[in-house]
């Protein structure tokens, strides 16, 4: 992230870092590393979160009007440099496919812990209704407090760094990764993951999984997204630090309540 400084955050022997960029949203990040580039518009539902044209966070189309992130990603409403693009494949290319909204409104959910990270979900309201295409489409939630199985492989989404020394992909990058035992990641990571977290980690040796720059992204299996990218350790696919994903099933009457307008929807806080 050339254009930004980061905050260090120690997180049990690991750190979190923390991409802070003046008068600027702030963006914690998770690139795809040990992965491949996708099938061009095969996955049509990512969005490229960008400030003054550069990609700081991922996000996925949960409704024609509105992308799903992470809360650590620190995105305005109604900033002329903040836009959101989806249908695209190469950012760094005028693709036809490709629709670009600013941001109506941004609603981190209201028991989001920075020192914690927990509660890690965001949502961007678009200032107009996305086209839904061949290139751009909705992806589907889970059924609320489902919860995925150990051993489950999924698939986790980004533009990112594609390894630990800096190198941008020029495409849409995806890799696979295993949900592992909550009391296993648990103890990994000395007790920073709460039961609003999902973990998941390479099943091998090879470095897999994410690293700085993406969060926000959607982790997904069998067409729904269960997952968003919200921190990893210090050296990107790492299995002694597995990465931990917002659980978007906690949330989905927070959600519901929010696209409706609901904005005086409570819940309990959980830590």
């Amino acid at each position: 992230m050339d254009a930004a400084s980061l905050f260090i955050l120690s997180l049990g022997g690991s750190v979190l870092l923390l991409a802070l960029a003046p008068a600027a949203p702030g963006t914690q990040g998770s690139w795809i590393i040990g992965g491949k580039a996708v099938t061009p518009h095969s996955r049509p539902y990512i969005a490229s979160i960008q400030v003054d044209g550069e990609h700081v966070c991922g996000g996925f189309l949960v409704w024609p009007k509105w992308v799903m992130t992470a809360a650590h990603c620190l995105i305005p409403r109604r900033n002329p440099s903040v836009r959101v693009v989806l249908g695209a494949h190469k950012l760094e290319e005028p693709e036809a496919s490709q629709q670009v909204f600013s941001i109506e409104e941004s609603i981190a959910h209201p028991c989001y812990n920075p020192q914690s990270v927990d509660n890690d979900i965001r949502l961007l309201k678009l200032n107009g209704s996305a086209t839904l295409n061949e290139y751009v489409k909705r992806i589907r939630l889970p059924l609320p407090h489902v919860d995925l199985k150990p051993g489950t492989v999924c698939r986790v989404i980004g533009w990112g760094d594609t390894s630990n020394y800096g190198e941008h992909p020029t495409q849409l990058m995806e890799t696979k990764t295993t949900i592992i035992k909550r009391n296993l990641c648990r103890t990994l990571w000395k007790g920073h993951v709460s039961t609003n977290m999902l973990c998941a980690a390479s099943r091998n040796a090879t470095l897999q999984g994410v690293c700085t720059g993406d969060s926000g992204g959607p982790l997904v299996f069998k067409a729904k997204v269960y997952g968003i990218v919200s921190f990893s350790g210090e050296r990107c696919g790492d299995r002694r630090y597995p990465d931990i994903y917002t659980k978007i099933s906690n949330y989905i009457s927070w959600v519901l309540h929010t696209v409706r307008g609901h904005r005086s929807c409570k819940e309990q806080c959980k830590h």
